[in-house]
């Protein structure tokens, strides 16, 4: 990242710095000297594709000559996946953006890592350092802090997404940092199973039960890297408006509803949508549930190969038909 900034090569990078908690959190390095700044841990989870579509749709003020230089940006494996995406619907071309891979193994869960910090004292909260310790048989989340730390083994703090992530290594990149990291099993979406094995009155109470919750503060389409229409159809005023921005339960599924469809065959499942969501309703299953069923009946994987079309892209003459979902 220095380098390229002190070369002028790009005219940022988007990356993780050290927030007060010890987690990481979105920083713009625009100078050499603040490339230090930058961190890598399992603690860094948000993912900064989010920025590139701003970045690319924005248009320069009247007179203004565009700064067409290339962003940086620090990837996850799952992150590097919306890159693929965004290039195939033409958000962000390739040539513009310089991408560092980070391979991992997986984030922790914030809400679990907050138990883990239990142990830590409050005046030492301060100096709270994120770190793994990974070999001989060790893969531990370690919070070193100012006189101590605490050890865990991974799975009991890793988030749920990283449960069933199928790549450890960034699908597209300039630069890779890590070592090489086996891909682990294919994801069978074992989160599904219970869900799906109800009949369909069972599971339309379920889902009753958890959107009568969300109180529609847009968080999860906020928070989307794949969100990214200027204007959103919920709240487009004219020539009318698709629902109301009320609570009321048939509002909430619709909006949920049009959203996981929105999505189908483009979510890349980096869990961003239920990381976020004040009221912990399980969103990401709905894309879960798209991803299951793109893949079952259409061969369709996003974020991998960005020469595929789109799911809705493309017409195949043996596409399913009816009752394909």
């Amino acid at each position: 990242a220095r380098e390229w900034l002190e070369k002028g090569e790009v005219k940022y990078v988007i990356g993780y710095e050290r927030g007060t908690d010890g987690l990481g959190r979105p920083v713009f390095v625009r100078t050499p000297e603040d490339a230090e700044r930058l961190v890598w841990n399992p603690g860094c989870l948000q993912n900064l594709t989010l920025y590139l579509a701003d970045e690319f749709q924005r248009k320069p003020k009247r007179g203004e000559e565009p700064d067409l230089r290339p962003v940086g940006v620090v990837v996850k494996p799952c992150d590097s996946k919306t890159i693929v995406e965004l290039m195939k619907e033409n958000i962000v071309p390739r040539e513009r953006v310089k991408i560092i891979g980070v391979r991992s193994r997986g984030s922790v869960d914030a809400g679990k890592l907050e138990k883990l910090l239990e142990q830590v004292p409050m005046e030492k909260r301060h100096s709270i350092e994120i770190t793994e310790d990974v070999g001989d048989g060790r893969d531990e989340v370690v919070v070193r802090y100012d006189g101590g730390e605490v050890r865990v083994p991974r799975d009991d703090v890793q988030a749920a997404k990283c449960d069933v992530c199928v790549i450890h290594n960034p699908v597209v990149h300039d630069i890779v940092v890590g070592e090489d990291e086996p891909d682990p099993r294919p994801d069978d979406f074992p989160e599904l199973k219970e869900l799906l094995g109800m009949d369909a009155e069972a599971r339309w109470e379920y889902w009753q039960g958890q959107l009568s919750r969300c109180v529609r503060c847009y968080a999860c389409r906020d928070v989307c890297p794949l969100c990214y229409c200027a204007e959103c159809v919920f709240e487009r005023q004219k020539p009318y408006r698709w629902n109301e921005n009320s609570v009321e339960l048939p509002e909430n599924i619709f909006y949920h509803a049009v959203r996981a469809l929105h999505l189908a065959g483009r979510c890349i499942d980096c869990g961003e949508c239920q990381r976020v969501c004040p009221m912990d309703i399980p969103v990401r299953l709905l894309n879960r549930f798209l991803i299951k069923r793109a893949k079952e009946r259409f061969k369709v994987v996003p974020g991998i190969n960005a020469d595929d079309k789109p799911m809705f892209g493309a017409y195949d003459t043996g596409d399913p038909e009816e009752g394909i979902w």
